[in-house]
């Protein structure tokens, strides 16, 4: 079927007809129309009243290819009925952190969703230095319901096999898999490198053993650990934040999934935050360190927040079964030992993730705006070689950061060494 994005007047007069939405916006308004999306995936309009602006959703239009390439890279039509599915999963599970869907329109490739006009991307949020004293508290919450709500440890084993043979989203899961785990580690024609970076850095990528052993491991779970059904895609430009509330959108790239994905994509992206701030704070005239020991302390506090949760869902279904993970009856010593064992394990995820998101971020084809703003060149490419040695040693020392504490303490080391540009 042929795609063609909507127009202001078109999309404007299928709202309309559209009985559910047009009663949220003003059945007898005239209606503003603006396209906000970023270019990459999808098309993001804004639409409200023109008379009341306080009435408004987000309507989200996914083309049958990747946006920011073109007709030449296809994407299945599908995409968007898995992110309306996922909303609904996630919305269910932690609905306080999902926005709601209103409307869904596979011919249209199109879905109407809440309209969060009070919050904020928090990557751009946190470019700017904002503080969001209850964001760790409400990103640990989602990660901890989602994660385990859609594992073996919560469902029954016929009820899971079911949701991961039903739900396989092959496509957009390539993506990943060349993006993050592929790409970023040959002489790939996607990759784009800033002009200062060090061919020194590019290299290693390509050569160094231990990194790529690492990122080959870290592939062969992402394709192969069917864990949960995890967001996919769960970086800080999916989060929409205010003082108040946090909520996750996006989830497109859903899939059944290891847990480490979705929990390593996020710290990666506080710590790509973390580095860049030493541009933007002496920028305008502040000091950094503050803001990038908070970055640090909410890593820690997002990680330890979510084993915390993780840990207390997992104790209280096997209290009310009766049963632990391992047999007989819940708590013995042995499930606990079972259930710090996962743990450890899951950081160790985690972290490997997170490097190779990092990596990616660096040297692939979407990158994040905290580091491409960074007007000077000299100074990106700093920062950008110490994200990509923290990246590496994430990899590498999974294993051995027994805590988030260690890795952040290593984030804190690989901060304060000169870059060596």
């Amino acid at each position: 079927m042929h795609f063609e994005a909507f127009s202001a007047s078109e999309l404007a007069a299928y709202l309309k007809g559209i009985p559910a939405v047009s009663a949220r916006l003003g059945e007898d308004s005239e209606l503003d129309v603006m396209e906000v999306g970023d270019g990459n995936l999808n098309y993001v309009y804004f639409v409200s009243s023109a008379r009341d602006p306080r009435r408004s959703v987000v309507v989200k239009q996914a083309p049958p290819f990747l946006r920011l390439v073109g007709e030449s890279w296809p994407l299945p039509r599908e995409r968007m009925e898995r992110e309306v599915a996922a909303l609904r999963r996630f919305g269910a599970l932690c609905p306080e952190h999902v926005p709601s869907v209103y409307h869904a329109d596979s011919e249209k490739y199109l879905m109407v969703m809440q309209r969060l006009d009070s919050h904020r991307v928090l990557r751009q949020a946190l470019t700017e230095g904002i503080v969001y004293p209850r964001l760790a508290g409400h990103i640990s919450t989602f990660l901890a319901r989602t994660l385990f709500h859609g594992s073996d440890l919560y469902l029954a084993p016929n009820e899971k096999k079911t949701a991961v043979s039903g739900d396989i989203n092959a496509e957009l899961c390539r993506i990943t898999e060349d993006l993050v785990f592929t790409f970023p580690f040959e002489d790939n024609p996607s990759n784009v490198y800033s002009p200062a970076l060090p061919a020194a850095a590019v290299e290693r990528l390509r050569t160094h053993e231990p990194l790529r052993r690492a990122a080959g491991e870290m592939k062969w779970a992402f394709m192969n650990h069917a864990e949960t059904l995890v967001h996919g895609d769960l970086h800080t430009g999916s989060i929409m934040a205010n003082e108040h509330e946090t909520y996750v959108i996006d989830p497109e790239f859903a899939f059944y999934g290891p847990m480490g994905f979705d929990t390593g994509a996020f710290i990666a992206n506080l710590l790509l935050a973390c580095y860049a701030r030493e541009w933007h704070d002496r920028a305008a005239g502040r000091e950094p360190q503050a803001y990038q020991r908070w970055l640090l302390d909410q890593t820690e506090a997002v990680w330890n927040g979510f084993a915390q949760k993780f840990a207390q869902l997992w104790r209280a279904h096997e209290h009310e079964t009766g049963r632990a993970w391992i047999g007989g009856a819940a708590d013995t010593r042995a499930a606990e030992a079972f259930r710090e064992d996962f743990m450890r394990r899951l950081l160790a995820d985690t972290l490997g993730f997170a490097g190779c998101k990092m990596i990616r971020r660096i040297v692939g084809v979407a990158k994040v705006a905290e580091i491409t703003s960074i007007e000077d060149e000299a100074v990106r490419a700093q920062v950008e070689v110490r994200c990509l040695k923290l990246a590496e040693a994430l990899l590498v020392q999974r294993r051995e950061l027994a805590s988030i504490e260690a890795a952040t303490a290593l984030a804190a080391q690989v901060l304060a060494e000169p870059a060596n540009t």
